[in-house]
């Protein structure tokens, strides 16, 4: 499909950040993207006095760093040159008449053929790889090189926030409207960017009468209207309709047999290959606006031990909606959704997602629900294949008999993790005693690691393999009250279980509790 488009494309540009040593003067490669500019996409100019034959150094670089990091954009003379230097990156790829290098000797292409990845142009998204694209209203096509070794990235990352990542990150968010050490999977690697050379965008409006959709397609020159759409219309998880239309003209009508719900539009060409598509949408029918006026602002002055804190709270008027067009009462397309979405606790109570134990009131509901949220921690512990933390700033010997012993996999490596503010010496000794007796068994270990100083712990949390909960209450009074766990959602995973461990093994933060019960 490349082979076909490529004649539709004028202009090449290779925007590139690049590595700078300062011993040898190589210059190398960190991230680039080459776009295909059709006839109507002016080039690109940046006025600006910090570029410098279209080049700019991060402030943050310095010559005597191993290396300074620049941002260069530069045209490439012909397509062809281009897609050379896009297929194969080591060796062919020049800049300013400079031999530019590559830290990572291969790469993998996605897709692995000559059809491309199509955005789309009504929605882009905050992480995915059009993220770090140039931005165009006809969407995209993306060919993509990965330095799947993930080999740039594992040469300047680092525990800390280096100077190195410092400066990427500020010639990405000045200059590129992203931070590389934000998206750090897209470093080493070099994309083949191409707005869609058919047309520069595609207008559709909500016709109700009569019913259907208005489309305006404002083409690029020379490029002749001949396309297929393809019309879906969703009502909740249903499909409610799925219509193809031949399109001769720039501008017309796609008749429904009913208002769409959530519509999306699908462009193919005449051979039947998909070209452009729009997320799909909805139409507005009407606009609900919450207005709340300032009243007044409230002055509170509060003694501490600090001193007297005077504290300024605004004070507004209840909202008040103001409606634009008429709402809908009951929307039908969505009973069925909303319904469901309603039992959704339901799911996230067998998949461990989140649980909620209420309270009981007599002894009897409360030694039924706390044995309940007992035998539901112990059924997550026992998840574990690898790994599994306990923690708890109040962590004791009881919890270690009632919670870790209860785990059945011998494999699996448990660590406790509890704080020196709330286990004294005795408990302290309670609890190496303990271990012994385990530890003296023929099976896995249980290791102790308790919290230097005043607790940085205050939440709980169990970590089994990668995964997060985050409980409620300390381990030997869970259930007892009102209390809930909770999955951690995955992106925020990492991060919890980096710094637990940081906790565990870095000897400024915790001590063996064998070491503290002996002090």
């Amino acid at each position: 499909m490349l082979e076909s488009l490529k004649n539709l494309y004028k202009e090449a540009v290779q925007t590139a950040l690049l590595a700078h040593d300062n011993i040898t003067g190589e210059w190398y490669h960190l991230f680039s993207v080459i776009e295909l500019l059709p006839e109507d996409i002016l080039s690109y100019n940046i006025p600006n006095d910090e570029w410098k034959h279209n080049t700019v150094r991060a402030k943050l670089s310095s010559k005597t760093d191993s290396y300074s990091f620049y941002l260069t954009i530069n045209p490439i003379k012909t397509i062809e040159e281009a897609l050379k230097t896009f297929s194969n990156p080591i060796g062919n790829t020049k800049i300013s008449n400079f031999n530019i290098q590559f830290f990572n000797s291969a790469f993998i292409a996605e897709p692995s053929n000559e059809y491309p990845l199509i955005f789309s142009s009504n929605i882009y998204s905050r992480d995915g790889l059009d993220s770090v694209l140039p931005r165009r209203d006809s969407g995209l096509y993306a060919w993509t090189r990965i330095d799947y070794l993930r080999v740039v990235q594992n040469l300047f990352d680092s525990s800390t926030i280096s100077k190195d990542m410092k400066a990427m990150s500020q010639l990405t968010n000045d200059w590129l409207g992203f931070d590389i050490w934000e998206k750090p999977e897209h470093l080493g690697n070099i994309y083949l960017s191409a707005p869609n050379p058919y047309y520069r965008d595609i207008d559709i409006s909500l016709s109700q009468d009569p019913v259907g959709i208005f489309y305006n397609i404002k083409t690029r020159k020379g490029i002749k209207n001949n396309f297929v759409f393809r019309a879906i219309d969703k009502h909740g998880d249903a499909i409610a309709l799925d219509k193809t239309y031949k399109i001769t003209n720039n501008f017309g009508l796609l008749p429904l047999p009913h208002e769409p719900h959530l519509f999306q539009l699908k462009i193919y060409d005449l051979e039947g290959n998909l070209i452009a598509f729009r997320e799909p949408a909805v139409f507005l029918k009407s606009i609900q606006m919450n207005m709340a006026i300032k009243q007044a602002d409230f002055h509170v002055n509060v003694k501490s031990d600090d001193g007297d804190v005077n504290h300024v709270i605004e004070k507004y008027s209840a909202e008040k909606p103001s409606v634009i067009g008429k709402p809908t009462d009951f929307n039908a397309a969505y009973y069925f959704k909303h319904a469901a979405s309603q039992r959704k606790h339901i799911e996230h109570k067998e998949t461990n997602q989140f649980i909620l134990f209420l309270g009981g009131k007599t002894i009897d509901e409360k030694l039924r629900i706390k044995t309940g949220a007992k035998e539901k921690i112990r059924e997550i512990i026992n998840l574990s294949n690898e790994t599994c933390y306990l923690c708890d700033p109040y962590f004791n010997s009881k919890d270690l008999i009632e919670y870790a012993f209860y785990i059945k996999n011998s494999g699996v490596t448990i660590r406790v993790l509890n704080s020196k503010e709330f286990i004294n010496k005795d408990e302290a000794k309670n609890i190496e005693e303990v271990l012994k007796e385990y530890n003296s068994k023929p099976f896995g270990k249980i290791e102790v690691h308790t919290l230097r100083g005043k607790s940085i712990l205050h939440d709980r949390f169990i970590v089994i393999d990668k995964n997060v909960w985050l409980i409620g209450s300390s381990f030997n009074e869970f259930g007892s009250r009102a209390t809930t766990i909770a999955k951690v959602p995955d992106s925020s995973q990492i991060e919890i279980i980096k710094e637990i461990e940081k906790w565990f093994f870095n000897t400024e933060f915790s001590q063996p509790i064998e070491d503290y019960a002996n002090e």
